[in-house]
């Protein structure tokens, strides 16, 4: 099977499964007790913080480990906005775990204000900026699309908003960059970022919120103060030895050109079979978004399935959804949205993702020819 739905979440490398295994059967303790068991317990937690923080840019006291992305962005949302009247910002390409928080707050009559897209996949950054004023509290941009790989600039970003309203704070959504990316969480100026470890070879439930040194926000979950005192609860330490793992594995193999390279190969091989590829040059190497048209996504996922490949046909997280809000955004129509298909690699091969590339295309001309059963 060639596994080609990264996005959604990807393999668990060995390493990170058997970190996870020894947490449970050895170092099983409790790392908020106080013998000497439980101390040590503690203290590869601190380490496994202080590695992974070390991997992405921040310090150790800016991670606090969460169970996921979607988690860490309602914390922001719940928590994290210090001007309770204020006004907020997010972009239309937003993950539905962002996006759905800030409907939430605009239902409970805060004044909640979306930039569009461009056509390439990124937020229209000076129409962004316009929609921020003195009394902006929160401005949320994704910083890599999980539809289509587009990267919003976020440095840039930053900067813009931050000459127009230095007050204002910013979150980032970067469950598809982590890593992936060059830039460190220290580089771009953000307040807030999200994370979560089930997108580089770590079991699902586990991530982090980042949230910048100096920045007194509330805690999300109240009890016994762990994690700095804002999201208490005992740690899930066999996952938190997972996601350090799978960290230091992906930094070791990860090739970012690599990963251009193949997603190059890719729209030029799409291109060639009259596809249209979502995006520009610019998206994330690690994703490929491409419209067919005149079939239907989820029947072709189906049947390459039966052949041996699995790709995606947008967020999995609004796969129960009609209709897809983001490709909307960008400006593609509804029949285009309906043959969009998403591709997205993490630890493949040039030669199995153009072998998964030519059953797909064969599979699109057999549904064309109506040869379907």
């Amino acid at each position: 099977m060639i596994y080609l739905d990264n996005a959604a979440t990807t393999r668990v490398f060995d390493s990170a499964a058997i970190a996870t295994q020894k947490a449970m059967l050895e170092d099983f303790y409790n790392p908020n007790a106080t013998y000497k068991s439980a101390v040590k317990a503690n203290e590869k937690l601190e380490k496994s913080r202080k590695n992974i923080a070390d991997a992405v840019g921040a310090f150790p006291d800016e991670i606090i480990f969460t169970s996921c992305a979607t988690e860490s962005n309602n914390t922001v949302f719940d928590c994290g906005i210090k001007n309770q009247k204020g006004n907020i910002v997010i972009t239309a390409g937003e993950h539905s775990s962002v996006y759905e928080c800030a409907m939430r707050l605009k239902g409970r009559g805060r004044d909640v204000r979306i930039a569009p897209l461009t056509p390439s996949g990124i937020v229209n950054h000076e129409k962004l900026l316009s929609l921020v004023d003195d009394n902006t509290a929160l401005v949320s941009i994704i910083h890599v699309s999980n539809e289509t790989g587009a990267v919003n600039p976020i440095q840039q970003i930053v900067a813009s908003i931050r000459k127009k309203n230095a007050r204002t704070l910013i979150h980032c959504d970067g469950v598809q960059a982590v890593l992936k990316l060059e830039q460190r969480i220290s580089e771009l100026g953000v307040d807030y970022y999200s994370a979560s470890a089930h997108k580089i070879g770590a079991p699902k439930g586990i991530g982090f919120l980042y949230v910048r040194r100096g920045l007194n926000i509330a805690p999300y979950i109240i009890g016994g103060g762990q994690e700095h005192g804002l999201r208490s609860g005992t740690q899930n330490t066999p996952y938190i030895s997972a996601f350090e793992q799978a960290v230091n594995e992906f930094t070791i193999i990860r090739d970012r050109a690599n990963a251009t390279q193949i997603r190059n190969g890719l729209c030029d091989y799409f291109t060639s079979c009259g596809y249209n590829i979502v995006g520009s040059a610019e998206n994330s190497g690690y994703i490929t978004c491409v419209c067919i048209p005149g079939i239907k996504a989820e029947i072709l996922q189906n049947m390459v399935h039966d052949r041996g490949v699995i790709i995606g046909k947008g967020s999995a997280c609004s796969g129960a959804k009609r209709g897809n809000r983001v490709l909307a955004a960008i400006g593609l129509s509804q029949t285009e949205i309906e043959g969009c298909i998403r591709i997205s690699t993490f630890n493949n091969t040039r030669d199995e993702v153009m072998s998964a590339a030519h059953i797909i295309n064969e599979t699109v001309k057999k549904i064309r020819s109506g040869n379907v059963k």
